[in-house]
């Protein structure tokens, strides 16, 4: 009896959830089979409930469960005119229509069989043996040729829609759970026996298992859309994250471009208004005029070699050339700098000229700004590669910040000025010349290796070694 009170509370509950999950995939337009299944969920709900109040009429009542439910999942399985499901809104009047035919059915189906065992329960005929109490062979046969019919007509039409829902699938599990228990109920000799329990299970199963995969949907979309979420916020984070950089980038190279331009200015318009310069002061001036548009041809190639490079599409032309000529000409963008420069003679490396000079000038600039005169700008050959060391009198980039030093808009305590650029350009430009650079604290300098010779296999124009990571970038 423990055993009947579970059973019925389970299949009951399970029903009750399944016409609740159903109807509710039916309002949210998921079309009109769900409610179709709804229908047959709440037939056997009532049936069930029906089944554990009352006594007699329990055979009229096995079999309702057993023909009605399953013909109801035959028909939501079936193959439908697609604009049934197309044409028929749940909140419109053909959406109304259907829900009321979906009642009339339960009440002139499992509602009259209710009806008939309760109140007239001695004028209904007897389809079970007395006897045996088993089904009588034709009413058995009946029923499970419905059955077998049913998940026949449902495995179709699934098949012939190449499994659009997974409720749709489930519902077919539901209706072979269903064949199963009448398979389970033609076997029965004993009443505790395994046909018996078999039935038993079959029909727990064939209520359970369309909720069961409705719920479990549910989480697995819930899942999805909290990690959507998440990675949604993420992506927000990251463009509000570069549009600030965006925003402080543009500041800073305006202000640091705005002194050359100022310049180049004073001195065009004092060559314009003064025909009677001195000679030598012209020159001067033409020097210097020369220096800040090399100024502002570098820093506009930082730009530039920032936004390629993260996108990979940096490209470099390396060449043989003379590294102590490279240097005279690095250090005449520097005039008032002291920068004491030790390079031996005949010294050669295989790198892009232009880039060569960006490498230089800004490791030059960083140690003016960030660092204390002279600099130094110690060359040391080898076979295969030249090592350039850049060394001030300053204090040196702090220990903790090495680790962030070549990052993208990275800037340390000290830093006043700049965009945080500099050094991840150095960074990036010396790796795709495939040489390296690294700082030295116990010197403190930066230390640079380029080839002497052009690489056996050069690398892919277009194309970085190491691609820049995004930060806040350069002491």
């Amino acid at each position: 009896m423990e055993f009947s009170a579970a059973w019925w509370a389970i299949v009951l509950l399970s029903g009750v959830l399944s016409v609740v999950l159903l109807v509710g995939l039916y309002r949210n337009g998921r079309g009109l089979r769900m409610l179709v299944l709804a229908t047959a969920f709440a037939w056997s709900a009532i049936v069930v409930l029906v089944f554990s109040l009352t006594g007699p009429g329990e055979g009229w009542l096995y079999v309702s469960r057993h023909v009605g439910p399953p013909i109801l999942i035959a028909l939501a399985l079936a193959q439908w005119p697609l604009r049934w499901d197309e044409r028929i809104e749940p909140r419109g009047r053909q959406g109304r229509l259907a829900a009321l035919a979906a009642l009339a059915v339960l009440v002139l189906g499992a509602g009259s069989i209710a009806l008939g065992v309760t109140a007239f329960p001695g004028r209904l005929p007897w389809i079970v043996d007395p006897a045996t109490g088993h089904f009588r062979p034709v009413v058995y046969a009946v029923v499970l040729v419905v059955n077998l019919v049913c998940v026949a007509v449902g495995l179709h039409g699934v098949a012939r829609r190449g499994d659009r829902s997974r409720v749709e699938v489930w519902a077919l599990v539901a209706g072979l759970a269903w064949l199963g228990d009448v398979a389970f109920v033609g076997m029965v000799d004993d009443r505790f026996g395994v046909a018996y329990y078999g039935s038993r299970l079959m029909a727990v199963l064939a209520s359970l298992i369309v909720p069961a995969s409705i719920l479990f949907d549910t989480w697995r979309l819930h899942q999805r859309l909290t990690a959507g979420a998440a990675n949604l916020e993420a992506q927000v984070n990251r463009l509000l994250e570069a549009q600030r950089i965006r925003d402080h980038v543009s500041a800073v190279v305006s202000h640091d471009m705005r002194a050359p331009l100022a310049g180049l200015h004073g001195y065009l318009e004092l060559l314009v208004d003064d025909e009677g310069l001195d000679e030598k002061l012209v020159k001067r001036m033409h020097e210097r005029s020369l220096m800040l548009t090399r100024r502002l041809t570098l820093m506009c190639e930082d730009l530039l070699a920032a936004t390629t490079t993260e996108h990979s599409d940096l490209v470099i032309t390396p060449v043989d050339l003379d590294l102590s000529q490279q240097l005279v000409e690095c250090a005449s963008g520097f005039p008032d700098l002291d920068l004491r420069i030790a390079c031996p003679r005949g010294v050669h490396v295989h790198a892009d000229p232009l880039r060569l000079q960006q490498i230089l000038s800004n490791l030059v600039r960083n140690a003016q700004v960030h660092g204390a005169e002279p600099i130094t700008v110690d060359v040391s050959p080898d076979p295969r590669t030249v090592t350039i060391r850049v060394s001030d009198a300053g204090e040196g980039v702090p220990e903790f910040f090495i680790p962030r030093l070549f990052e993208r808009y990275s800037q340390g305590a000290r830093a006043t000025t700049g965009a945080g650029i500099g050094l991840s350009v150095v960074h990036d430009l010396v790796q795709a010349q495939r040489g390296t650079i690294r700082y030295d604290l116990t010197q403190p300098a930066f230390i640079v290796t380029l080839p002497v010779g052009a690489p056996a296999e050069p690398p892919p124009v277009g194309r970085v070694l190491t691609a820049p990571r995004r930060r806040h970038a350069t002491i």
